[in-house]
């Protein structure tokens, strides 16, 4: 992982979770990326985790949706990513929630989820 990237998720990505309630703050962003990068390792590529509850800046009904948006509008991700892995990124996130009534569409939201 490039160290940019890991730099831009921790100063500008992680941080909003401060303001998230207490079943989505800075620990289970942390543990959701820890347990995401220990499965990455089986299938490369997974750096969804930090955004996967974004939304909830918005609300959480549609947090997942959201949290898409915000993935799917960075336009810093394209330093590191190629707008089809944005894609697959944004999907992955709005796959993740456990009340969704489909079964996440990648490997990427099925680790995330």
């Amino acid at each position: 992982i490039p160290q940019a990237l890991i730099l831009y998720i921790e100063t500008e990505i992680i941080p909003r979770y401060e303001q998230f309630d207490k079943a989505h703050n800075l620990s289970h962003v942390q543990a959701v990326i820890e347990e995401s990068l220990a499965l990455a390792k089986l299938y490369p590529r997974n750096t969804i985790a930090a955004y996967h509850d974004t939304g909830l800046c918005r609300d959480r009904a549609t947090h997942h949706l959201v949290s898409g948006e915000i993935i799917a509008e960075d336009a810093n991700l394209l330093q590191w990513f190629g707008k089809e892995e944005i894609e697959i990124m944004r999907e992955a996130v709005e796959d993740h929630r456990a009340s969704t009534d489909h079964e996440p569409r990648s490997i990427y939201g099925k680790i995330v989820a």
